[in-house]
């Protein structure tokens, strides 16, 4: 028996076997994901339409889609050729510390744009140590170049597993016939990673549009300022979800060119029998030059903005119940993982079915990453309303009077709007991870009697615990660092170490705003350590069977 027919018989028997589950499973992660969305596309439309909108729509607006404009597509630039830049460097070449630069330089994810922007707007304003020698890191421009040092791990991370996976034969070809290495590179190299890259830089510019905290800071309002400013500022949610619409359609339009792009050029990367490349050895000197540049990145995105932020924690005054927000910010995190986790795991099931709709609920879900956090939680806010209202009405007619309030956002609204913005991000690591177990082993465990969860606890869950892991610390580490859907939603003194960093910047404090913005990057660290390591052995387990 061939083995795709034991590939198709073992998806048979999931189909018959599994029942329902993987698709109505896939179809409540993607309500989940879409139903924040959907109650923002209602409220635009049907929500009361007031003179704040038509004012802002002439004088604010313009301003803010330009400087959501400019920091995209500086992000986009610097970071594309960052990781580009590295990925290639790791992956092709030799030299002393190749293998701690692998995972380090994916560390500066572990830093929040907008702790970044402290560190660097404080050492190079007027006041600081480079102020005067360096242009300060300000406006839509300085916000664009932090956003590239804080997010081009993305890029890094997906380029050069791509780069390390290529088959060898057609940089060697271009080289052969006179091509030099930056040629080559260019010709033969770069155009097959380039769906890999485009999926990097499809995360860097939605990130940078999601943010508040660091735009706002260094005085560069994009929509995501505008839909917090209409929120708070104008208390009109129906506003909010208006200009919402508008950044979410951008980031939805991101999102389907990288997919349109990765189709394109899948066929081409795809064909031809892969051989590894050898990585070249440098001499000396260019290993000290290598070394220097890869050594540039990881400065700017994590070592100089931990280095300022821990200089002026220790000559501030340290804010009150910092213990207090250390605790909720873990707490949230660590159940939003967990659930993201889950959901992830759910789907990648539904993924492994093959059944056409459990794959499209599992690709609707996989849309979640592209929605803002301050769109998500506007959704939710919405979604919470239109319940209230009902159970209010079904609880009148009942007992004469209104239910107490239930769902006005809180913990529970916290958490779905985190499931929404971040379960996305768990479903790749888990989808991976599911499928490396092989279909014999699903047919050998039936062969033995083991009905589907049997075979999913005793088979499956050994196998995929490390890839569940790594999707839940994913999740782990972007709520640690989320702000606008935290700033929305949370309850009443229930602050977060992002929200306190954020309140004492606003206020001009950023002395004590730096302690609570070094925690969260030292409490992410850890975890996107244990994730780069684990990513790098895998690549290099790769790298070995193909050899």
């Amino acid at each position: 028996m061939a083995v795709s027919d034991i590939h198709d018989d073992a998806a048979e028997a999931s189909r018959s076997r599994g029942g329902f589950a993987p698709l109505w499973g896939a179809v409540f992660v993607a309500l989940i994901c879409a139903a924040p969305l959907i109650a923002v596309a209602i409220v635009a439309v049907t929500g009361p339409w007031t003179d704040y909108f038509g004012h802002i729509a002439g004088t604010r607006l313009p301003v803010w889609l330009a400087n959501t404009a400019i920091v995209g597509v500086i992000a986009v630039a610097a970071a594309g050729s960052i990781g580009s830049a590295s990925a290639w460097t790791v992956a092709r070449y030799a030299f002393p510390g190749r293998r701690a630069f692998e995972w380090l330089l994916a560390l500066p994810l572990a830093m929040p744009a907008y702790a970044a922007a402290y560190g660097w707007y404080d050492l190079t304003q007027s006041t600081g140590p480079l102020g005067g020698l360096v242009p300060v890191v300000r406006g839509p421009v300085g916000a664009g170049f932090i956003f590239a040092f804080t997010l081009y791990p993305y890029v890094y991370l997906l380029a050069r597993e791509a780069f390390a996976s290529q088959s060898s034969e057609a940089y060697d070809a271009a080289r052969t016939l006179g091509c030099g290495p930056i040629e080559a590179f260019q010709r033969a190299a770069l155009p097959m990673a380039r769906p890999a890259i485009a999926a990097g830089l499809a995360l860097v510019v939605m990130e940078s549009l999601a943010d508040f905290g660091a735009v706002v800071h260094l005085g560069a309002p994009t929509l995501s300022v505008g839909i917090i400013r209409a929120w708070a500022g104008e208390g009109s949610v129906a506003d909010a979800a208006r200009l919402a619409l508008v950044l979410v359609s951008l980031a939805f339009l991101i999102f389907f060119i990288e997919r349109f792009q990765r189709r394109r050029a899948r066929q081409a990367a795809a064909s031809g029998r892969k051989r590894p490349p050898r990585r070249v050895q440098l001499s000396p000197v260019r290993s000290a030059l290598a070394i220097g540049l890869l050594s540039l990145p990881l400065m700017a995105g994590l070592i100089i903005p931990m280095g300022r932020l821990g200089w002026l924690a220790t000559h501030s005054a340290v804010g009150r119940d910092l213990g207090a927000a250390l605790w909720h910010s873990v707490q949230l995190a660590a159940i939003s993982g967990g659930v993201a986790a889950i959901l992830g795991v759910i789907a990648a099931y539904a993924l492994r079915t093959r059944r056409l709709p459990a794959v499209l609920a599992a690709r609707l879900a996989g849309l979640g990453y592209a929605v803002p956090g301050a769109v998500a939680a506007v959704g939710v806010l919405a979604l919470f309303g239109w319940t209230q209202d009902g159970m209010d009405a079904v609880w009148t007619r009942l007992f004469g009077m209104p239910l107490p309030v239930l769902l006005s956002g809180g913990i529970l609204g916290l958490i779905f709007a985190y499931q929404s913005r971040f379960a996305a991000a768990a479903i790749g690591p888990a989808e991976s991870a599911l499928a490396r177990i092989t279909p014999t082993l699903d047919g050998a465990a039936r062969t033995l009697g083991a009905g589907p969860v049997e075979v999913a606890i005793r088979v499956h869950w050994p196998l995929i615990r490390s890839g569940a892991l790594l999707a839940g610390l994913l999740v782990f580490v972007e709520v640690l660092k989320e702000l606008p859907a935290t700033m929305i939603l949370r309850p009443f003194n229930f602050d977060t170490l992002a929200v306190t960093a954020h309140n004492y910047a606003s206020d001009e404090r950023l002395g004590m705003a730096a302690l609570p913005a070094l925690l969260i990057a030292l409490a992410a660290l850890g975890p996107m350590i244990w994730i780069a390591r684990q990513m790098t052995r895998s690549e290099r387990l790769v790298r070995k069977e193909a050899e």
